[in-house]
Parts: structure tokens; sequence; C-alpha cells
């Protein structure tokens, strides 16, 4: 019995350190995360080892296993040994030497585009006018303070125009005559007027102030070498132009030979010094004093121009027996008698030649009414365009009219008449893109005798004419290439011409 006392006093005693070494370990977090990463050789330890286990120490053996020993970090500090250094930044290019010029004499055209090359390097442009873009700022307080006038979308183009592309040597310029109304249509058109100030961009705009990248293709103005000479550009600004309140220069011209007389047909005019000059044998030359009293007589007398067609130089009454109400013996006007006054709309813009219309109004001017045959087949129409003058020619009088077709029109009463030009026009007056203008006349022809009606007859010119813009053709707007010419000297009064649209 003693025995088996000692026994397991004995057992209790060896169990008892074992139980607290191992009630230790367990209240310990930090043990148990060092068992938890401890490797599978200290795992296998018996479990009375309570010594955790330690880092490698230096000079030692690894441990079995192949077990890895995390090195220490580097300090946060610590320059990084494989840091590239920024390249130098090379200097920015130039921008390009090229100067655009709107030259404008007058506000109604036409107007000179010019861009030159004051470089030393070519360079390539789009020698196309329709990239012009035009802020008029105007005086008139009743209109639009800034109009923006450019060309409309059909008619642009979307990109550089590769058919249009022009190297410019040092020393060049490309020079090109433009009427403002194609780009300043319609409405627009009033802002050109004397005194408005005229602000102009050529080509494509920049990009917006807060991008940082650098600008895209298509370019204005650019080099063509490689590396560039000079910035490529999206766009050049003219300087900015007043316009003047003079007349176009054939208006001016106009003006200034309307002043002076015009001689007769088939004669010339001389100076009074050269009659001494003329032959003796000359009868003819030389009247007689009684032929030269006539000849002072006749000045008073009403000339040849005056006289009703048909009448003769002996039965003309003279002009102090002449018992009518109109002056030197003109014929007599009635002021109240119907006519007809045509206008036709201002403008007209069309998407192609299939789609041209003109719309054209007759109107009673006189104070009595008219009973008149108005047809569209009686309408002629004068095309000015850029391939150069065209008649569409009207359509004879048939006098088979049936009397339905023949109104009254009172006094100030109009018809309006509307024309598809493609029916009444040749098949190639409008085969290029660009601007046309258009004058309508009215024959009316149609007496109506034979249903025993006395109709008004005539041929009115309109008072205006019809300006119309084609977007889209058979040809494209300009037929020739374009060229480069010697940039004028400032000093010469006149431009080269330009013959890219002949």
């Amino acid at each position: 019995m003693r025995t088996r006392l000692v026994r397991i006093a004995c057992l209790f005693t060896s169990i008892a350190p074992a139980a607290a070494a191992m009630m230790g370990l367990a209240s310990s977090p930090a043990l148990a995360l060092a068992d938890e990463k401890s490797s599978p050789a200290q795992q296998t330890g018996g479990p009375g080892s309570a010594v955790p286990a330690e880092g490698p120490k230096a000079g030692a053996a690894p441990p079995p296993g192949g077990s890895k020993v995390a090195a220490p970090k580097a300090s946060v500090g610590a320059p990084k040994a494989s840091a590239k250094k920024k390249a130098p930044e090379s200097p920015p290019l130039p921008p390009p030497p090229a100067r655009l010029w709107l030259i404008a004499p007058s506000p109604h055209g036409p107007w000179t585009l010019r861009i030159d090359n004051e470089g030393e390097r070519p360079m390539r442009i789009p020698a196309d006018v329709r990239l012009l873009r035009l802020e008029v700022d105007t005086l008139n307080k009743r209109a639009k303070k800034t109009v923006r006038c450019a060309a409309p979308a059909g008619l642009k183009p979307s990109g550089f125009p590769e058919r249009r592309a022009l190297l410019l040597a040092p020393g060049q310029s490309y020079m090109e005559h433009f009427d403002p109304r194609l780009l300043c249509f319609g409405k627009d058109e009033a802002a050109l007027a004397g005194g408005s100030v005229v602000r102009t961009w050529y080509g494509w705009g920049p990009p917006p102030k807060w991008s940082k990248k650098p600008p895209a293709a298509p370019f204005a103005a650019e080099s063509t070498d490689h590396p560039p000479a000079f910035a490529p550009a999206p766009g050049l600004a003219a300087p900015t132009v007043v316009l003047s309140y003079a007349l176009p220069p054939d208006a001016a011209a106009d003006d200034a030979g309307g002043s002076e007389p015009a001689s007769p047909a088939g004669e010339t005019a001389q100076p009074p010094g050269d009659k001494a000059a003329q032959p003796t044998d000359d009868k003819a030359a030389q009247p007689t004093d009684d032929k030269a009293a006539q000849a002072t007589d006749d000045k008073a007398a009403p000339t040849s121009a005056d006289r009703p067609a048909g009448e003769s130089a002996e039965k003309r009454v003279p002009a102090d027996k002449d018992h009518g109400a109109g002056a030197r013996g003109k014929p007599i006007v009635d002021a109240n008698a119907p006519r007809l006054e045509l206008t036709s709309e201002p403008w007209s813009d069309a998407a192609s030649p299939r789609s041209i219309v003109v719309r054209v109004s007759a109107k009673n001017a006189g104070r009595r009414a008219m009973t008149v045959a108005i047809r569209s087949r009686m309408l002629e129409f004068h095309v000015a365009g850029p391939n150069g003058e065209t008649i569409c020619t009207a359509a004879p009088p048939t006098r088979a009219i049936p009397r339905d077709l023949f109104r009254t029109l009172k006094p100030g009463a109009s018809a309006d008449v509307s024309v598809l030009l493609r029916e009444v026009c040749p098949a190639d007056t409008f085969k290029r893109e660009g601007l046309y203008e258009v004058t309508a006349t009215l024959h009316a022809n149609e007496p109506g005798t034979g249903l025993g009606l006395d109709a008004y007859t005539a041929v009115v010119h309109a008072k205006n004419t019809t300006l119309l813009r084609v977007k889209s053709a058979p040809e494209p707007f300009y037929a020739a290439a374009p060229r480069a010419v010697p940039t004028p000297k400032p000093e010469a009064s006149q431009a080269p011409e330009q013959e890219d649209r002949d």
C-alpha cells in the first residue's frame, strides 16, 4: 500500500512542471504567434520545451529545410540606386513665319486673301479660301453687334484639302480674289458696311487653353523639313481691318465714266485744234457757212434718239411749234398707267443643282388695273458664275393660253412665280460649286387678242439680282491647281492677279 502511494506521488511530481510550462505558453500570445511561425523542425520538439525560437546568429549555418530569413528593410529616406535622371528638355520651336493678309478695298468686294512666307525655309499651306472665318463687328444698333461668317458645312473642306496643298518657298506668296458674300451669305451680308471691324482667322481652331497636348493635324502652316524648322500652326490670324465706305472698283469706274457724255457710235471725239488740221481737199469735212449755221441751229433741236420711230427730219415739227405738254417735244408719259415691276428673292442657298429654286414676284406698280398672263416659261434668266455667263431663254408666245390663265392685277397687287432652274437652264450651267448671280427678265408676250382681251405685254427686267450659293456640284470649287507668286513689294500699288478660278 505504501509502495503504491509513493509511485502516485512520484507521478504527480513529474507531471507538475510540464503542466505549468504548458499553461505558461498558452497564456502568452507572443509565444503562441512564435510557435505558429516556427519551422517544422522546431514544432517537432517535446512538449516540455518552453524556450522560444530565436533568429539565426551571425556566422551560424542556415536551418534545415531551406527556410528563408527576412532581410532588414531599407530606410525610407535612402535614395534609390535604380532611379533614372530626367532628360534635358529641348528648346521650343519658333512659330511659323507665315503672314496672313486680308485686303478689303470696299465693303462689297472683291477682297483678296494673301499668305506670305517670310522665313528662310519652305512651308506647306492649304490654298483654299473656304477655310476663312470672319468676325464682323457692326455699327448698326438694330442688327447683331458681332456677325460670324464662314463657309457652310457642305462647302467647307472637312480636313486638309490635299488637292490644294501648296509649297511656298521663302519670298513667295499665295493670293486669291474672292467675294466676301460667299462667307457672309444671306442676312449676314448686311454686316459688310462701312465702319465695320473685321477679324480674320484662316485654318482650323487652336486647342483649348486648358489642354496641355500639342496641336494636332490638320495645320494651316507647317514645315517641310525633318526635323521641322518651326512649329506647326493649326490656324493663322490676320491684322484687324476696318471697312471703308468706298464703292467697289467696278461701280467706281461706272460712276467716273458716267460723268462724261459718250460719243455716238462710230465717231471719235476730236479737240477743237484738230479741225484746222483737216485736209483742204476734203469737202465733206469742211462745211460751208450755211451748213455751219444749220449745224448751230440743230444743237438746240432734239437728237435722233428723242425722235419717235419712223419720223424723218423733214416731217418733224419744230420745237417752238409744239403744242403738247411734254417738254421739248418728248412724248407724254402716263404715270397712272398700269405697269409691272419685277423683283426676285435676294439670295438662295442650294445643296445641289437639282434643288435650285428662284422666286420671282411681278407687281402692278401703276394706278389702274391690268389684265396679264404670267407663266414660268415666260421668264428668262441671266446666270453669271465661276464658268462664265449663261442665258436661260424664255419660251416664245403660243397665243393659245386659255382664258382662265389671264389674271387681273389691281394696283399694288402681285403675282409670285417659283422656277426650278434645272428645268429651264442648260445642264452644265451649275456644274461647279460656288457663288452665282441670277438676273430674271419677264417676257409678257401673250396679248390675248384671240379671246377678245387687251392684255398687258412688255419685257420687264428685274430690279435686283439673286445671289445663289451651290454647296455641292459635279465639279469642285477650284478648276485649276494653286500656284505661288513672288511676294509683292510694299510699294507696289496693285497685287498680281490670281488665276486659280478661271
